[in-house]
């Protein structure tokens, strides 16, 4: 996992699509609910390694279905709650009518996503934390963007909550978008795509490679 870009230096020139097309204005309705629930299962595990590998700590997998993915805890000292971390894999065309469609007017190559729902499940655990732990819990949210861009495709890049939920107070419905339901949004007959979507910039977030010195340095 590595960011290979500063994202500190990107100018609004590098978030210009340019002549590519690979990515079109026009949707294909293809969200296949099944194989994105497996591709972030595999960001999920990435990520666990990623954290057991390069810490003390251990990453469990929650069992709370609003929760992050994984809780990292202090085995030396009690499982002692250190972070949380959900996984977002980004595959795929980039939202090329980001520009148009959300009042913020993202450039499609800069833009996250995440479902809005999930995100405001996320605002509630860390408020739960609060008052259940008596202390601040951070929560990050990693992006795996592997977005066909030649320069930016690929990159991991992370982001804790609060910095989250600030922008989303700040900015309100300007980034939010309801998309189109479609046939693979369903499982048996039963919705399980989330339509509602909210948005952020990859230069709103850090790289993956400052989350390890990070959560080090909670303990």
């Amino acid at each position: 996992m590595q960011c290979k870009v500063d994202l500190n230096k990107l100018t609004t020139k590098d978030l210009e699509c340019g002549s590519c097309s690979i990515c079109q204005a026009r949707s294909k309705l293809d969200y296949p609910f099944v194989r994105d629930l497996k591709t972030s299962k595999d960001l999920v595990n990435a990520i666990k390694v990623y954290i057991e590998k390069n810490t003390s700590f251990k990453c469990n997998e929650t069992t709370i279905q609003k929760n992050p993915d994984l809780f990292v805890i202090d085995i030396e000292h009690d499982d002692k709650l250190i972070c949380r971390v959900e996984a977002k894999f980004l595959e795929g065309f980039a939202f090329m009518k980001a520009e148009k469609l959300l009042g913020d007017h993202l450039k499609p190559k800069e833009t996250l996503v995440v479902d809005e729902p999930k995100l405001l499940s996320y605002f509630e655990c860390k408020t739960n934390d609060l008052r259940q732990q008596g202390r601040d819990i951070p929560i990050y949210v990693v992006w795996k963007f592997d977005r066909p861009c030649k320069d930016l495709g690929g990159i991991s890049i992370f982001q804790e909550v609060s910095i989250l939920k600030s922008i989303y107070d700040a900015r309100g419905n300007k980034r939010s978008f309801e998309r189109k339901s479609v046939p693979t949004d369903f499982v048996a007959g039963s919705k399980q795509g989330i339509t509602a979507k909210y948005h952020f910039s990859i230069t709103e977030c850090r790289p993956i490679e400052e989350l390890i010195p990070t959560i080090k340095g909670l303990a």
